[in-house]
């Protein structure tokens, strides 16, 4: 997967295609998927280049396009990419794209000796934003499930990254809904409102949501019941 002769983070082969092809099926354990991988592991590999980290990644063609429209457009449609079969990206991370690479095979952005509670908001924050540029909604989807698992398991708010947030995303953002839902959920309105007076921490379109939010959800008191809401 990566220019590396193995990959620390999932020991798959990408010198060649026989080993990786083989690896790849056989490692993962739900037959559905499998087959999925099957049918889009036949198109070959495509070189995958991040600047200025100068990393290098090898990735089947059909996976990426599968899971990415905008890999696909730059890999099918765009001449140069699809004549050479090599895309440069200039704006990513290689620990974040790594991650991402894990979750194109594997379905999971924990790595093996990961849990919740260990891997940091912030990485999970990067990988959203990653899945966000390149169209990957499943990603995201599953980034979001864990950034709630993991604000349940601490029974916390990561309120601190709301203007990270808003930089990073649109304005329809679920990421943005997450937040605004959770500081709901978890907030204290009226003390939330008078410390904001003094401190001036949050964007005010946080806050605004943050108040109609609370107007239409009054009620919720539990992780699980703010879940099923959702």
């Amino acid at each position: 997967m990566s220019a590396s002769k193995q990959s620390p983070s999932t020991g798959i082969v990408s010198q060649s295609k026989g080993p990786l092809l083989k690896y790849v099926i056989s490692n993962i354990p739900r037959f559905p998927r499998r087959l999925r991988l099957c049918r889009q592991l036949v198109n070959g590999l495509v070189t995958i280049k991040l600047e200025p980290c100068n990393s290098t990644f090898y990735i089947h063609k059909g996976l990426l396009c599968h899971h990415s429209p905008v890999f696909k457009a730059m890999l099918e449609h765009d001449w140069k990419e699809k004549q050479e079969g090599v895309a440069t990206l200039r704006d990513e991370d290689h620990g974040v794209f790594q991650r991402f690479v894990l979750w194109l095979y594997y379905g999971k952005v924990l790595d093996k000796d990961e849990t919740v509670e260990s891997i940091t908001i912030q990485t999970l924050m990067d990988c959203y934003f990653l899945a966000d540029r390149r169209d990957v909604p499943e990603m995201q989807n599953q980034v979001i499930d864990t950034i709630f698992c993991k604000a349940k398991a601490a029974n916390i708010v990561f309120s601190g990254f709301q203007r990270y947030i808003w930089k990073n995303t649109p304005e329809s953002s679920p990421l943005r809904k997450l937040l605004v839902d959770m500081m709901v959920l978890r907030g204290n309105l009226e003390k939330f409102l008078e410390n904001e007076k003094k401190e001036n921490i949050f964007d005010k379109s946080f806050i605004i949501d943050v108040c109609i939010r609370k107007y239409q959800n009054p009620n919720l008191a539990s992780w699980d019941e703010f879940y099923k809401k959702r």
